[in-house]
């Protein structure tokens, strides 16, 4: 159960029950970060576009896009994100290796170029909130402008998903299958 209870559309000022009736036009929305942003219906709907943007309609690599996304889960302590993302990691071919290196914050092994230059990005923003010129130009290298400037807003999107859900306490669905981030 996280700090606040599921909305309701009757919980929602009129002003925003549009937005609200889009954001559960499927069903209600009852865990996840959803569960919490939907406390502001039009703010969840625009964060949304962005999040769907860089989730499924970018050009970005998926084996890249998950990694980026669990090496910032495991740097904001959050395991929703990362039991949401690590096995979505797996199926686009990061290796066990790898995903587990970062879960337990232990040595990486030997990684592609690719993955070597979005762990070394993520982590060096995060450990210092910059990032050094040879680390972005790795990156620049890697990723090319485009993707680096998408790669840096997922990472930056998933970096509000873990504050929303850390700071709400918003606990793990049940029938995860990755082992539990320790934090």
């Amino acid at each position: 159960m996280a700090r606040l209870p599921n909305v309701t559309r009757d919980m929602v000022p009129e002003q925003f029950q549009g937005a609200y009736d889009q954001l559960t036009a499927d069903g209600p929305i009852t865990g996840g970060p959803g569960s919490i942003t939907l406390n502001s219906p039009e703010m969840a709907r625009r964060r949304g576009e962005l999040t769907a943007y860089l989730r499924y309609e970018t050009t970005f690599p998926r084996r890249i896009l998950e990694l980026a996304i669990i090496a910032t889960a495991r740097a904001m302590d959050c395991p929703y994100v990362w039991n949401a993302h690590a096995p979505a990691a797996r199926r686009e071919g990061v290796s066990d290796a790898v995903i587990d290196a970062l879960r337990e914050r232990q040595p990486l092994p030997e990684m592609a170029a690719d993955e070597s230059a979005v762990v070394a990005y993520a982590t060096e923003f995060y450990q210092t909130h910059r990032v050094s010129e040879g680390t972005f130009q790795a990156a620049l290298e890697q990723f090319g402008p485009q993707h680096l400037v998408e790669l840096t807003t997922l990472m930056g999107n998933y970096a509000q998903t873990a504050f929303i859900l850390n700071a709400f306490e918003v606990t793990l669905p049940e029938g995860t299958t990755e082992p539990v981030l320790p934090v």
